[in-house]
């Protein structure tokens, strides 16, 4: 890659590689913090006009749901890729390179998730029917999924897009951009999904339109941000050439990112074939009880962010005890907030179930799953800052590895040995759930405590 003179942009920000560190923590979690907190928002609003039309409908939507998230999952990783690029370039103080990464990942990402959206729209009816979708479930899941992946590309651009802006210290300007999103979605969801004044009445596919006009919202502020030169990085037509080089680099490191995003979220597509065996009610039950123990989860991934551009950063400066400290002081952060949390869930889980969906059974299925899952999420929170700081140090094979090991070696066979043949039914499967997040969490802790990650070179 040929040398480029910087160019001009925004004065910088915090320099979050010097000073007090509690500083640069706090300048960069609560505008992420914020940024993945307005996800709770439109899940929660999701799940709440989605139950309006019924148990076959949530349970509709529930599943697609699943099913978008492994196809997404393929393309997301590269967000991880270009985070951990992005993040080391700002710590060296390379802007120029910065911006031609970004650039890169912004090309490779189109072109990846166009080719997952329509393997998406190719697999959606047999992966559903696969998933034990019934004859009223199949049709609604279908129509929700024909939409969803029609439009992937924009929540997968957001998403990467974000992830690089947050490389470079622009925690507000992401936040911004979700917050955009989410406010468009919120506001078109119940309007799409009942046909409200001159709307067309949607159903569950009105549920899918309103996230990608959403997300389609957010990118085109991004491409605003980013062409105007409004953000640290700058987006420039010329740094649009492919550069195969340097797009190679980007896959190595968000390669096992990809895959161990996609194991995360294929096995809770195989769970999610687990629960289906027990009918409409326990897919219902087991969809809005997954749904509170993410929104529940999901600040930690602000958390995570920031620990990760924290770690990419002072790695990049040439500091890696401060990257290390820098980790370990947000993984404290996170186990404190998910302790009061998971708290406040297990002793509120019926009236939270039934807020979503009042049939008795439901409630009964969706409190048990939400009673056991919800404490163990204090070691899953752990398990997602640290996850981060590997991104952020480019060295993601750990996560891929240790995903492996808790999802697929041990949760799913546990999950369905005490389901299906120890014969607990769909308490075997929160009891796998349970046991996977608690090893998950001790195994991060483990790997992230003996420090190898601080010789990568990204």
């Amino acid at each position: 890659m040929t040398a480029k003179a910087p160019k001009a942009g925004p004065p910088p920000g915090h320099d979050l590689t010097s000073g007090s560190i509690q500083r640069a923590i706090w300048a960069l979690a609560p505008a992420m913090m914020l940024e993945t907190g307005v996800l709770n928002v439109s899940q929660l609003l999701d799940a709440y006009w989605v139950g309006r039309l019924g148990s076959a409908a949530l349970a509709a939507v529930t599943i697609s749901m699943t099913v978008r998230w492994v196809i997404n999952s393929m393309s997301n990783g590269l967000g991880i890729g270009g985070m951990a690029v992005v993040a080391r370039r700002t710590g060296e103080k390379d802007q120029a390179a910065a911006e031609h990464a970004a650039s890169q990942v912004i090309l490779l990402a189109l072109m990846v998730s166009l080719v997952m959206g329509a393997l998406g729209l190719v697999l959606a009816r047999p992966i559903l029917i696969l998933m034990g979708a019934d004859a009223e479930v199949l049709p609604l899941g279908v129509a929700y999924l024909r939409v969803a992946f029609g439009g992937l590309f924009t929540m997968v651009l957001v998403f990467v897009i974000n992830a690089m802006l947050r490389g470079a210290g622009e925690a507000r300007l992401a936040m911004n951009v979700l917050f955009l999103a989410t406010a468009t979605t919120v506001v078109l969801e119940p309007l799409l999904i009942f046909g409200l004044g001159p709307f067309p009445a949607l159903g569950v596919a009105g549920s899918a339109w309103a996230f990608v006009l959403g997300y389609g919202a957010g990118l085109v502020l991004q491409l605003v941000i980013l062409l105007r030169g409004q953000a640290r990085i700058r987006l420039s037509l010329r740094d649009m050439r492919p550069d195969l080089p340097l797009m190679g680099r980007v896959i190595r490191i968000a390669l096992p990112s990809t895959i161990q995003m996609t194991l995360r979220s294929s096995s809770r597509l195989a769970i999610m074939w687990m629960v289906g065996l027990y009918g409409t009610y326990a897919i219902a039950g087991y969809g809005v009880a997954n749904r509170l123990v993410l929104i529940a989860l999901i600040p930690c991934f602000g958390l995570g962010n920031a620990a990760g551009t924290l770690v990419g950063q002072n790695l990049g400066a040439g500091k890696p005890g401060r990257a290390e400290r820098s980790a370990w002081w947000v993984t404290a952060y996170a186990g404190a907030y998910m302790v009061a949390v998971a708290a406040f869930v297990v002793a509120f889980a019926p009236t939270l179930i039934a807020i979503f969906d009042s049939t008795p059974e439901v409630v009964a299925i969706g409190t048990q799953c939400t009673r056991i899952i919800a404490p163990t999420l204090i070691a899953s929170a752990i398990g997602v800052v640290l996850a981060r700081g590997f991104a952020g140090a480019g060295n993601t094979m750990p996560a891929m590895t240790i995903n492996l090991l808790t999802l697929w070696v041990l949760e799913i066979p546990v999950a369905f040995g005490l389901a299906r043949v120890v014969g607990l039914g769909v308490l075997g499967i929160w009891l796998g759930r349970a046991l996977a997040n608690v090893a998950n969490g001790l195994f991060f802790a483990i790997w992230f405590k003996r420090g190898k990650w601080k010789e990568r070179e990204v």
